[in-house]
């Protein structure tokens, strides 16, 4: 084991694009490391832009052998912990900054989603809207726009067409720097979310470790795109070789191999548990 990872009690995953492909399937490979990681007593979590609801059977569908110890969800806005079975909400979007972000964005013709409760909230039906609400489990609920900020919620999602993504990317770095009291970041190619400004998975991973007494620097978190960036700023970060330049440039360390390439299992034995 590398000398700055003998602290190292908490490790802390991204989903997508980083212990999963575009596939979206877990390779078994990657199931073992965790199942191994956890019976060697690291606290293992998840960090995720989906909600924890869509997350708590993960274990069960992807067979680890016992719920994970935490998830973040939403991007930080929600942190579910396993030893009191109970989530947390911090940080929520108000009612009247998803009308202003609206505005904002409503001029590139994006597929609007947000999740309400048990149902996927869409301007548009369209197969793929229709696949998120499946996917998730969720009843699809057709929306008009009003619809979307009559309450404070955890986050909304604008999908768009690729080709437009540059000029999208140019309007977030302009609402950014003008610190509104929220933010918007790309979660996928073609997609962009927006949260309260002050949360993230880094606020949520702070929230676990306050609550247990780790210190940041017993944690090694793993991401590979925007919404992993101040996960990975506030402890051990890791950005996976196919992550954005954005991540890699905060990370303290990238991956010899990809996500398809099983990066994330292919770090942790090579440089945590000097397994190669």
């Amino acid at each position: 084991m590398k000398k700055e990872f003998e602290k190292i009690k908490v490790i802390v995953c991204d989903i997508d694009g980083t212990i999963v492909d575009e596939t979206r399937e877990i390779h078994q490979v990657t199931v073992d490391k965790i199942n191994e990681l956890r019976d060697m007593g690291y606290v293992f979590a998840l960090a995720s832009g989906r909600p924890v609801r869509d997350l708590l059977d993960k274990y069960e569908e992807w067979k680890v052998d016992r719920q994970f110890d935490f998830i973040i969800g939403l991007n930080g806005v929600e942190l579910y912990d396993n030893k009191t079975g109970k989530t947390e909400s911090y940080k929520m979007l108000r009612k009247e900054w998803i009308k202003d972000i609206i505005g904002e964005m409503i001029s590139f013709d994006p597929v609007i989603g947000m999740y309400v409760g048990n149902e996927y909230w869409c301007s548009l039906r369209t197969e793929r809207s229709a696949f998120s609400a499946y996917k998730s489990r969720r009843t699809f609920a057709a929306k008009e726009l009003p619809d979307f900020y009559v309450e404070d919620r955890g986050g909304i999602m604008f999908r768009m067409k690729l080709e437009i993504m540059p000029e999208v990317e140019k309007v977030l770095d302009r609402i950014n720097s003008e610190e509104r009291g929220y933010k918007g970041f790309k979660t996928q190619t073609d997609l962009v979310e927006f949260a309260n400004a002050e949360a993230n998975k880094g606020y949520a991973l702070k929230m676990f470790c306050d609550k247990y007494g780790y210190e940041l620097d017993e944690c090694l978190a793993f991401g590979d795109t925007t919404n992993d960036n101040e996960m990975l700023k506030c402890c051990h970060g890791v950005c996976l070789k196919n992550g954005s330049d954005d991540t890699k440039a905060c990370a303290e360390y990238i991956t010899d191999k990809t996500d398809k390439e099983d990066g994330f299992v292919d770090f942790i034995d090579k440089y945590v548990l000097n397994n190669d």
